[in-house]
This record gives structure tokens, sequence and C-alpha cells, in this order.
């Protein structure tokens, strides 16, 4: 029988410290959301210096339902602060976490509830992302996932850029976090994770993932962007992390069960649906296209962008978008390797130019023939220029004259 949307209690969670001009900014981005019932919103605040923040949220007018504000007695700090967000479920089914950095599509609140409606039974999916992708921000190269015909796919990853927590599946998440809060540093997570700070709660959301074998439903199309104000993680703005928001309603969406679904990701945005076209056993296949993983995590079998001294079984080109399809449509070539482990050998050659080429051909091609050689190096001079004023506060020319 097919679960009523209206079923499941949402609320919405704005998460806010000290930056007015963020909170402002999301909660406008919420007004002008569309909304078909009516909605209840906490604005959860941290401690600090300053009672501004407590006193806008307080007189602030949600137009959609409900409002309550929190206001911490002392500073809990990001991590912390983020995981006692889990006591509303004591009054909720679902919450739409947003930190005050993110910027919602109008869409998103029929996005949560289709995705509440369809994953909430499912222990294997432990999230809901609003935030769809383009860029891998384990290593910052881009990403393109392999389209299929539904609205979302999945990914052992936990979102923070606008996220939904259910109830079931955050009480199970929280129980193992209880014996996993200290610090860490496991070969088979990505390394970049293992280097977080300690301020960092998602590190522990994903961790939990990874080991659980647990799932985030990803969509498509973004229902949130990240604008990476400065704060506890981010010291300046930065765009790179921006992702198209839809900006019309939508009122049907296509979600497949994680059954379903041929398209997923692991926790290094690594392709878990490749062994078919590769003819050998998935448990077998180690995918590594963007080389971040280590050889503990090695099978017989490794798919790679890098050079390794094993028997090459097959080889492929980089060529095609997304970097699957190239074994998808088994274009072959130099680029990719599919390695047998048990087998010494010399390895090949990589062409780095061709890789660099591959991950940045349209942003190169751009810069050479519209900017020259002289203008690319006066903007690398001002970049580098832009990063020293940024970091160490030191007073340079922005341009060369």
């Amino acid at each position: 029988m097919e679960k009523q949307i209206q079923s499941i209690k949402t609320a919405i969670v704005a998460v806010t410290y000290n930056r007015m001009d963020s909170l402002q900014r999301l909660l406008t981005s919420l007004e002008q959301a569309h909304y078909t019932e009516e909605v209840f919103l906490i604005i959860s605040i941290d401690k600090s210096d300053s009672d501004e923040i407590a006193c806008f949220a307080n007189q602030y007018c949600w137009p959609y339902g409900e409002k309550i504000v929190v206001v911490q007695s002392r500073n809990l700090g990001l991590r912390n602060h983020m995981l006692s967000l889990g006591q509303h479920f004591s009054n909720f089914d679902a919450l739409i976490v947003l930190e005050d950095d993110i910027t919602v599509s109008p869409a998103f609140y029929d996005y949560v509830k289709a995705c509440t409606s369809q994953y909430s039974d499912d222990d294997r999916v432990a999230g809901i992302s609003l935030y769809g992708h383009t860029v891998c921000n384990l290593n910052g190269l881009p990403f393109i996932p392999a389209k299929s015909e539904y609205d979302v796919y999945f990914m052992h990853y936990a979102a923070s850029w606008g996220e939904v927590w259910m109830k079931r599946q955050w009480c199970a998440f929280y129980e193992w976090y209880q014996s996993h809060s200290e610090e860490f540093y496991l070969d088979y997570l990505p390394s970049s994770i293992n280097q977080w700070p300690r301020t960092s709660w998602l590190k522990y959301h994903i961790r939990y993932c990874i080991e659980n074998q647990k799932y985030f439903v990803y969509p498509y199309a973004s229902y949130s962007t990240n604008n990476s104000d400065p704060g506890v993680h981010y010291h300046y703005s930065d765009t790179l992390f921006q992702s198209v928001l839809q900006i019309t309603p939508q009122f049907e969406f296509r979600l497949p069960s994680l059954d379903e679904s041929i398209v997923r990701y692991d926790g290094f945005f690594e392709p878990k649906f490749l062994a078919a076209y590769l003819s050998v056993d998935d448990k077998e296949l180690c995918v590594d296209l963007y080389g971040m993983k280590h050889p503990c995590l090695y099978h017989r079998y490794l798919l790679s962008t890098q050079s390794h001294p094993y028997r090459v079984v097959r080889s492929f080109a980089l060529e095609l978008r997304p970097i699957e399809m190239n074994i998808i449509q088994d274009r072959q070539g130099q680029g990719i390797w599919l390695y047998d482990t048990r087998e010494s050998a010399i390895a090949p050659k990589v062409d780095a130019y061709q890789r660099y080429y591959y991950l940045y051909g349209k942003a190169f091609y751009h810069a050479i023939f519209m900017l020259g050689g002289w203008g690319i190096f006066k903007l690398l001079v001002d970049l580098v220029a832009y990063k020293l004023n940024k970091v160490f506060h030191w007073h340079l020319p922005c341009h060369l004259n």
C-alpha cells in the first residue's frame, strides 16, 4: 500500500551561530519556496558573544506555520550543535537540516516530501541530500553522476549542504556514534576525511555510511546550494561548490527503490555498477578512477586512471563523460586501465596532459584562447595574491600593471 506523503511529520531546522547575513539569506530562500501544507520552522542558535541573532530570530515572522527559536545556553561548537538536533525527533519524523550558508530551491520541499515518503522505511538509506554534486569535494575534481531514467541516484556519502534526517535512520547512526566518537585515521576511508578537524560532525556520518554500506539519496537537479560563507570550516568565500538550483516547483518525482536503481556510488564518488560491463565478479573489482584509494582496498581487479605495476587486462580512453561511460561504451584507448593485481608487469605510461585536458578541457580551452599567455600569467598572479591576502592578511597587489 502506498504511503501518504502527508503522514510524515517534518520540520525545517535552520542552524546558525553568528552570521546574520547568512541566516537572512537562508530564510529568504525558504520564504520563496513552494509549500502545499503548513511547515514547522526551528531556528537553532549556538551561543555566541552577541544576542543579535537571537533577537532577530525571535522577531522574525515565518509565514508558513509555527516557529520556535532554540538558543543554546552554552557554546556547543559546530559538531555538538549539529548532533544535538536529534532531540527534535521527539516531535517529528523527519528534519530538513539547513546550515545558514545554504540556499534552497523553490522546489526543495516538494522533493523532500516525495523522498521521505519513498525512503523512510528503508534502513539501507541513511538520509536524503538536497544538494546535487558537480564537484567531488574530496579532491575538488569535476563529478558527473551517470544519468538514469530516475530523478535520483545513491551514494555511500552523507550530505551536509542541505539534507534530510529521518527518525529511525538517524537514531541508528547516533547509536553507532556513541561508541565511535573518537578521532580516527583509517586507511579504508578517504584520506581527506581522515584529516578533517575534530569540529566536523559530518566525517562520522560519512564513516558510518561507508562502514555499514548505508546510502544517501542524491538528486540530479540540485535543491540546495552551498555559499561557502566564512565560518568554522571556511576562512573566505568560495564558489567552487555552488550547484545549479532548480528554479521552478516540481510535482512529480521518479524515485526508484534502492533495488531498482543501477546508478550507485561508493564513499569515494566511484561507480559501483561497472563489474558487469567488465565481465568480472563485482566482489573482485576495485574502482579507483580518482586515484584516492589506499592499496588495502584493492581487489584482484583494479580499474584506475593511475599507473600501476600490474598486468593490464583491458584499457579504455578518456573521452566520454561521465568517465564511466568510457567503460560502458567500451571506448578503447590509453587513459583508464583494468589491472589484474595478481600479476606483476611494467606499469603503463600515463599521459598527464591528456588527463588534465579531459578533466578541465573546456576551462583550459577558454583560458588559452580568450586570455592568451600573458592573460593567464596575470590571472595566476592574481589568484596567488588573493589567497595570500585572505589567509595571511598580506597586502599584496592583486594585478600586474
